[in-house]
């Protein structure tokens, strides 16, 4: 006997900042899941382009103003304000598939006991579909998929108690914030089902802070990742499992720095990246890079 879906109230919250167009067609991806019970709080940082304007004669959408406290303090703010039994987060620039809350429904119906449930996501722009994230271990949400891989915050779908036990988004992590979310998801135990459905679609554009280009930013999302895997290391309540994938994680990003470091400081600059751990001599990074390595080389995802 097929499972009838539950009659989930679902909460989407969009954070914007003068995206007037692109944020109308996300709106519209929303409106068109045909649901009856939705609330949309879009999280304003401010906008000078007409957004306002737009969104005042949307039904359905509560615009709240920001605390000018970055990106995931914004969605901090729409989670707080959320009284949905499910919180889904859509950036302005991305959009909701056609039955995604259908799905989703359906997903929860026949897992009872799931935290959040994860579909697949696509990627693409002007041209058309450039990749789709859909391997099976992303959406179950493993370490690797939280720590290296396709994490897709915006194709998961959590329960509102999920925030509740763990909290919003640090902002410690400008970031990665998303990737230390998820690390915490799996640290309390929760559980994902994963979705045999496309759940999100990513614009890829010149200005997509998620896909955003440029050495500046590799470089300072390197270092933050890199603070990121040592503190999973250091926590005690980071299973095995992760714990591992943050020392290859750790790895991995001293490669990336340490030739960022070659290339604008010399060799020196280099080997002090790999030779100290917390204004010490160590062997960890050393350590950290021959797992990183391994992990790059043993790692067959598709």
């Amino acid at each position: 006997m097929q499972q009838k879906a539950l009659r989930l109230r679902f909460t989407i919250v969009t954070p914007t900042l003068n995206r007037r167009d692109m944020l109308a067609q996300a709106l519209d991806s929303v409106a068109a899941q045909e649901h009856g019970s939705v609330e949309h709080l879009v999280v304003d940082g401010g906008s000078t382009d007409g957004t306002l304007e737009m969104l005042a004669g949307r039904p359905g959408v509560t615009v709240l103003a920001d605390r000018r406290r970055g990106l995931y303090d914004a969605i901090n703010l729409g989670i707080e304000r959320a009284s949905g039994d499910v919180i889904g987060l859509l950036n302005s620039d991305d959009l909701y598939p056609a039955g995604t809350f259908s799905a989703v429904e359906r997903a929860f119906a026949a897992s009872p006991g799931t935290d959040a449930v994860c579909g697949a996501a696509e990627l693409f722009d002007e041209t058309g579909t450039l990749a789709r994230y859909d391997d099976p271990r992303d959406l179950g949400l493993d370490a690797h998929a939280a720590l290296i891989g396709a994490c897709i915050p915006n194709a998961r779908f959590f329960r509102r108690t999920v925030f509740e036990r763990i909290g919003g988004f640090s902002l410690d992590y400008p970031h990665v914030a998303d990737r230390d979310f998820l690390s915490r998801f799996l640290m309390a135990g929760l559980k994902t089902a994963p979705i045999d459905a496309l759940t999100c679609r990513y614009r890829r554009h010149g200005g997509s802070l998620t896909f955003a280009a440029g050495a500046e930013r590799g470089e300072g999302l390197r270092g933050e990742l890199l603070r990121l895997a040592r503190a999973i290391e250091a926590d005690p309540r980071a299973t095995p499992a992760l714990k591992r994938k943050a020392r290859a994680l750790e790895g991995r990003c001293l490669v990336s720095l340490a030739r960022a470091r070659l290339r604008s400081d010399g060799p020196g600059a280099a080997l002090r990246l790999l030779a100290a751990r917390d204004g010490h001599l160590s062997a960890a990074p050393v350590q950290a890079l021959t797992a990183g390595i391994w992990d790059k080389l043993s790692t067959r995802r598709g």
